[in-house]
């Protein structure tokens, strides 16, 4: 498929559920069988290149290029990645890169509601600075081969747990006005940067992602409370829900990160929300009998279950890291319609019948 013909696709992923529709599939995998890949990556000689460098991660972008088949629904997507909730270090907290991820709540600067800090996003920070430069080169570099992702901000109680601490969750007794004002500052500050980098990727022309490899002509973000496991139902609704109704309107379209069995119990007023689009599911990793691989199970009845409260409120559904071998239980369990499944195939063999197999039975 061309470039166009998936964007076709993904802008009617992003309009209203409709019967009939079909389902959705983006399938990647090495670009050929012959178990050499054309652009060999070396690895980075420390976390600050990994992270920091615009000329490394204009290098991997060059290799995924190279190296992946992106088949069917699936786009090449550039994720500008500074850490989940990167928003906090912009606002004072300090971080610490690794080779894996980059940590804000190693000493979370907010130590007393009484002595308040300014938090306002630093526009001199240096993560601030690395990722509007690698915005702008990814762009760049792109010309139209590649889309280039918002970087994942946060979700706006998860930033304030990194700039409070544990305390925070006493703060919600203690403290609940002073939270919720400072929570309505750090949406003022969310929605100011947002439009900063949206600025940087609307000449583009190939619209908007984020950390999800899904396109729209216009922004959306994967709005989040992971700290929501952490609190009762009646929490939620007083000191999440309006943060995730305000940005999700704001940006004009949200698609809600649901990550665990544990954020279940706030689904129903999640789907209530009128600019949420779509839920995203992660299920919990389960060991595999008899074996040492850990795999996320999206087919089991929780998550099928999930899925059908879903689409009955009329929200579309992204399941993404889903294993090949589950995805014909999903559709045949719940149907197709409105539900966009992103796999990895470990040959292009194989990616070829699972795209077969799509085009025949489950996509329209």
């Amino acid at each position: 498929m061309t470039f166009e013909q998936k964007q076709t696709r993904h802008r009617r992923f992003f309009e209203p559920l409709q019967k009939g529709e079909g389902g959705y599939l983006a399938v990647t995998s090495p670009v050929d069988d012959s178990g050499t890949l054309p652009v060999a990556l070396p690895p980075p000689k420390n976390a600050e290149e990994r992270w920091l460098s615009t000329e490394y991660r204009l290098l991997c972008a060059e290799a995924a290029a190279a190296n992946t088949f992106w088949g069917q629904d699936a786009i090449h997507n550039e994720f500008v990645n500074f850490g989940p909730g990167v928003q906090a270090a912009l606002l004072g907290a300090p971080y610490k890169l690794e080779s894996s991820s980059i940590w804000f709540d190693t000493d979370p600067p907010l130590k007393d509601w009484g002595d308040l800090p300014a938090f306002v996003t630093d526009e001199g920070h240096a993560l601030y600075l690395a990722i509007e430069e690698h915005t702008r080169a990814l762009c760049a570099a792109s010309r139209g081969r590649y889309t280039v992702s918002l970087t994942d901000i946060g979700g706006q109680l998860d930033v304030l747990f990194s700039l409070r601490g544990e305390e925070l969750l006493m703060d919600l007794i203690d403290y609940p006005e002073e939270v919720l004002a400072l929570q309505s500052r750090l949406d003022d500050e969310f929605m100011k940067y947002c439009k900063t980098l949206c600025g940087i990727i609307r000449p583009t022309g190939c619209g908007f992602t984020s950390w999800m490899p899904l396109l729209r002509d216009e922004p959306y973000y994967p709005i989040q409370c992971d700290f929501s496991v952490m609190i009762s139902p009646a929490m939620f609704e007083e000191f999440a829900m309006p943060s995730l109704d305000r940005i999700s309107r704001e940006v004009g379209c949200g698609v809600y990160h649901l990550d665990g069995p544990e954020q279940i119990q706030h689904l129903d007023m999640i789907l209530s929300l009128s600019h949420v689009h779509a839920i995203q599911w992660v299920p919990l990793p389960m060991q595999l009998e008899g074996s040492d691989r850990v795999m996320q199970y999206f087919n089991d009845a929780v998550s099928l279950d999930l899925y059908r409260r879903c689409l009955a409120a009329g929200k579309k559904l992204i399941l993404y890291g889903v294993n090949p071998g589950q995805i014909a239980s999903i559709f045949s369990n719940v149907g197709t319609d409105g539900i966009y499944i992103i796999t990895n195939c470990p040959s292009r063999k194989d990616a070829d019948a699972l795209i077969g197999q799509a085009r025949n039975e489950w996509i329209r």
